[in-house]
């Protein structure tokens, strides 16, 4: 356990799958690539006190180590993300999405195979990240690299080595999702971190101006980073967060 600890940053955070009943409109909650559940925990608990039914599964691989990771691909990712979207459309009459990065390509994805989710949100998508093509050529010999540090204290779980055989996976899902977004019509607002130093921020844009959805937003964060569920505009991102949606609703009783 102390050895997983050491690959864990924070692991003292509680990174697993929830589903937490309430009212009769469902969110889920996709994480990021490397992290746990413990990144949109904040905004399922905002979401949860609103009324809301919120799940969020902890993606295959995620949340042991990058040795794991690195014997998972992007379809089983998805796979978790579709089954747990599944659950709820067979529950709820309104389900809608968010994800955060890698996260946000899921939900993407899961927009343009289910085209009844009621609305999705979009943090950070990761679209483009610089230099993940690289994966590709340099898994077959090095497992993993080590992640520079974060220069921040947000209280983020996520591992402290990038997996790049699953990083490799995750550049073959940004081609497929780039193809599908003139396919997808689902109402969306995407945030953007003007200090995103982890994902390229151009993605946003490009999925914002890709997209067929004719009830869309970029909404750029001038003082978030990156992780925008754990950032100092939280407050400002639940309130417009609970806005889309509400707005969804009246258009779509």
């Amino acid at each position: 356990m102390a050895d997983l600890h050491h690959k864990l940053r924070n692991p003292q955070l509680d990174g697993s799958a929830f589903f937490w009943p309430k009212g009769d409109v469902a969110v889920l909650c996709l994480h990021g690539f490397t992290a746990t559940t413990a990144e949109v925990r904040k905004m399922a608990a905002f979401l949860s006190e609103q009324g809301y039914s919120v799940k969020a599964p902890l993606l295959p691989g995620h949340g042991s180590s990058a040795e794991e990771m690195n014997k998972t691909q992007w379809q089983d990712w998805y796979s978790e993300a579709e089954k747990s979207y599944l659950e709820l459309a067979d529950r709820y009459q309104n389900v809608f999405v968010l994800g955060e990065s890698m996260g946000g390509l899921l939900t993407l994805h899961l927009a343009r195979q289910h085209p009844r989710i009621s609305g999705i949100l979009l943090f950070a998508p990761a679209i483009q990240v610089r230099n993940l093509w690289l994966s590709r050529m340099l898994w077959p010999f090095v497992p993993a690299i080590k992640k520079k540090p974060p220069d921040n204290d947000l209280p983020q779980q996520s591992y402290t080595e990038f997996p790049l055989r699953a990083a490799a996976s995750l550049f073959a899902l940004q081609k497929i999702v780039r193809k599908e977004l003139t396919q997808i019509r689902t109402p969306v607002r995407i945030f953007q971190g003007k200090h995103d130093d982890t994902i390229d921020p151009l993605g946003a844009s490009r999925v914002y101006e890709k997209i067929a959805s004719l009830d869309k937003e970029l909404v750029i964060l001038t003082e978030s980073c990156h992780l925008i569920l754990l950032d100092k505009q939280m407050p400002q991102v639940q309130l417009m967060t609970l806005e889309f949606i509400q707005d969804v609703r009246k258009r779509n009783p």
